[in-house]
């Protein structure tokens, strides 16, 4: 029973959290639940393995690897997944007035972001999703990739040089 509240609180604490980080590892938005559940398989498999306090951390590291599967799976079979936008930030009813601009603005800059991120290495993106956008330490970025922790300083920065250069090339603002 203690195991079973364990993971039911694993998932109600990181579920987004992991459908989010799968989508930006270039996991299309059609297969993500499928990935976040696969990724909590593993975890109530390994339930016992997860150190409490490290229970993000261990969990967006399954994220790498079915994340990684993913896209290998989408190479195979030569697909290429449609760019899907979510309207979840245009729910809520009507804009007051220039929000309408601003949220145009911002779902433009997530765009422009996302298009970069599917662009950039794998390499790349992994260690700036950890780092930048989950936020996660770069000693707890390094674990879950298992590469120590100057390499992921070094490609966190490396990412950063690709979405600007991304960014210009598209003539966004960086």
């Amino acid at each position: 029973m203690q195991r079973e509240a364990r993971l039911r609180a694993l998932v109600d604490a990181h579920l987004d959290t992991v459908w989010r980080a799968l989508k930006r590892l270039g996991v299309p938005v059609a297969g993500a639940d499928d990935a976040t559940q696969e990724v909590f398989i593993v975890a109530a498999r390994r339930l016992d393995d997860i150190e409490h306090g490290r229970e993000r951390g261990y969990l967006l590291g399954i994220a790498l690897r079915v994340a990684a599967d993913a896209r290998r799976a989408l190479r195979r079979r030569g697909e290429v997944p449609l760019d899907e936008v979510s309207d979840r930030a245009l729910a809520g009813g009507p804009p007051a007035a220039g929000a309408a601009e601003a949220a145009l603005d911002q779902r433009r800059t997530r765009q422009a972001l996302a298009a970069a991120l599917a662009l950039m290495p794998d390499e790349l993106r992994e260690a700036f999703v950890l780092f930048e956008i989950e936020e996660l330490t770069a000693p707890e970025a390094a674990a879950a990739l298992g590469i120590p922790v100057g390499t992921i300083a070094s490609r966190v920065r490396r990412a950063r040089d690709f979405i600007r250069a991304q960014l210009a090339r598209q003539g966004a603002t960086p």
